[in-house]
């Protein structure tokens, strides 16, 4: 049976041992230690993923749907140039994608691949957008249709920042051999917005798109209207009966 002493000596020195332990322990969080981030590489904290979901701004790829390609269509600007318009939506209401890849296939009217055009574009949360390239020269066929396909994604990003207040005013179509619409646009949003695009699409009876043109404005600022302008050079091939302005945040 151990004696008093005895007992108080190894009482002392196990409060020693566990100070020590609790001292060198607390180095030993501190120094190596690593709370978890969102770009550490690992699935950690409360991520649904490796550096997606939960609390981390990106989402992961489970989590974001697929943008729906409404459709894509080729029109003859002038002579042998073209461009090419894909119509798509974002099904996700509060989550963009920064830079995703894609890719046009421009045929003829036997279906033969004329060419091939790939770009980038940004995608802006849970609504239509465009995504347009012009200037396609193309002189040794004549387009018929267009193919429009996304190649890749740059990680998902959530997005609940509040949209821009935005007003569009805009006339009929002035003009049958070379056509016009003029229109305004004004922000109600405070603060200026550095870049807007805005996209014409002009809709026959049947609603089919038989046009469509661009242009860009820059740093709109709160209840400063500024006009803008879509022309075509030469006349639509059918009943213009329906116009549609669309815009997003560049």
């Amino acid at each position: 049976m151990l004696s008093w002493a005895t007992k108080r000596r190894l009482i002392y020195g196990g409060s020693v041992v566990v100070v020590l332990a609790l001292i060198f322990g607390g180095i030993f969080w501190k120094i190596f230690y690593q709370a978890p981030t969102c770009n550490d590489g690992r699935q950690n904290g409360d991520e649904k993923g490796v550096d997606c979901g939960g609390s981390c701004r990106n989402l992961c790829t489970s989590d974001a749907l697929t943008p729906v390609v409404l459709w894509s269509k080729v029109f003859n600007v002038s002579g042998d140039v073209y461009s090419a318009v894909a119509y798509i939506e974002n099904p996700n209401v509060n989550s963009r994608n920064n830079r995703a890849t894609y890719q046009f296939q421009i045929y003829d009217k036997n279906n033969k691949l004329i060419t091939v055009k790939e770009g980038e574009t940004s995608i802006p949360k849970g609504k239509k957008f465009a995504v347009f390239e012009t200037s396609l020269l193309i002189s040794n066929s004549k387009p018929k249709s267009a193919d429009f396909k996304f190649l890749s994604f740059s990680p998902w990003e959530k997005d609940i920042a509040k949209e821009p207040e935005i007003t569009l005013k805009y006339g009929t179509i002035v003009g049958s051999t070379t056509p016009s619409i003029t229109g305004s646009i004004t922000s109600q949003s405070i603060g200026t917005i550095p870049e807007i695009e805005l996209v014409v699409f002009v809709l026959d009876r049947n609603e089919n798109a038989i046009g469509a043109s661009r242009t860009f404005i820059d740093n709109l600022s709160k209840n400063a209207p500024q006009d803008f302008v879509f022309s075509w050079q030469k006349p639509f091939e059918g009943d213009s009966s329906v116009i549609s302005v669309i815009y997003r945040s560049i």
